[in-house]
């Protein structure tokens, strides 16, 4: 056996006993910290009162929600899973449920599912309530925690209900999308551009309600205006790998090039053959590979 998980040789090792006398300390053990953590628990009760009490105007309720006013969005929380949660813990999955978001001040209309756990790393230690204070005081200061590393599904959720307009949540979106891509954010436009490869320059934009995705234009080196190149990315074969800004912006950075080349994640043949209509070498792989299939 390793020596780190010895014993010291001045650490009593407790044996169990089955006389009256140790069974007792054993139970007034157990009533002790049972005790202790009936205590911590009002002590976290006592503490999400102070929170829902200095904030009348921004967590309220209605028939069978608590609902959050953040300052980018709303929070609908469901009644019945808190409680479930704090009168029986053992009781379904671990963790807080996924809370649903609707934009700034609306309750109904466009919707996002977003699930934030607070940010301790032993949560299970934790009193209920002091687990339910801290999720209600991180959406009430949703704008402070989207910018934190661990928070990725609170952004994706604003970008969900929001796009890449101006709104609430467009100033934390530009500097989450400018510090995680070499793409420049335009909110008063609802697209983001991106330097490619070969000269080529890239715009993306969900300003058009009709569309389901992003629509997509280029500028080659020394053009001017825009050209369209997609209308649609939900219309890409591989349309899931590409339901959010920034994997879009990740393979336009590397585009043309990317195409032109037999790599595994660019084998989306709508998209190439849609570059193809305006880059000849893109052209040419797509015609080399008929001629491949062709001769196989």
């Amino acid at each position: 056996m390793d020596e780190e998980f010895l014993p010291a040789e001045d650490e009593e090792v407790e044996e169990p006993s089955p006389s009256a006398e140790y069974q007792t300390k054993k139970l007034e053990q157990f009533q002790e910290k049972i005790d202790a953590s009936f205590s911590a628990m009002q002590t976290s009760f006592d503490y999400l009162m102070t929170t829902i009490e200095k904030n009348p105007d921004r967590i309220i309720f209605d028939t069978e929600n608590i609902i959050i006013l953040g300052n980018l969005a709303t929070y609908t929380i469901p009644l019945d899973s808190v409680l479930s949660k704090l009168k029986n813990p053992f009781a379904g999955g671990s963790g807080l449920q996924a809370t649903k978001t609707t934009r700034k001040g609306e309750l109904k209309g466009k919707q996002a599912s977003v699930c934030i756990q607070p940010d301790y790393n032993n949560v299970s230690d934790l009193p209920g309530c002091d687990v339910l204070d801290s999720y209600f005081l991180m959406l009430l200061n949703d704008d402070k925690f989207i910018h934190q590393p661990a928070h990725g599904p609170l952004r994706r959720a604003m970008l969900q209900l929001y796009g890449l307009g101006i709104s609430p949540a467009s100033k934390a979106m530009k500097t989450w999308i400018e510090s995680t891509s070499a793409a420049e954010f335009k909110a008063e436009e609802s697209a983001a551009e991106i330097k490619g490869t070969d000269g080529w320059r890239w715009r993306v934009s969900d300003s058009n309600p009709l569309v389901n995705g992003f629509t997509i234009w280029f500028k080659k080196k020394n053009q001017r205006k825009w050209t369209k190149v997609v209308e649609d990315s939900s219309l890409f074969e591989y349309s899931y790998h590409y339901e959010d800004v920034l994997s879009v912006l990740e393979l336009l950075s590397d585009s043309p090039r990317v195409l032109i080349h037999d790599e595994p994640y660019a084998s989306d043949e709508y998209f190439m053959h849609a570059v193809a209509k305006h880059h000849t070498p893109v052209a040419k792989r797509i015609e080399n590979d008929r001629a491949k299939q062709a001769a196989s």
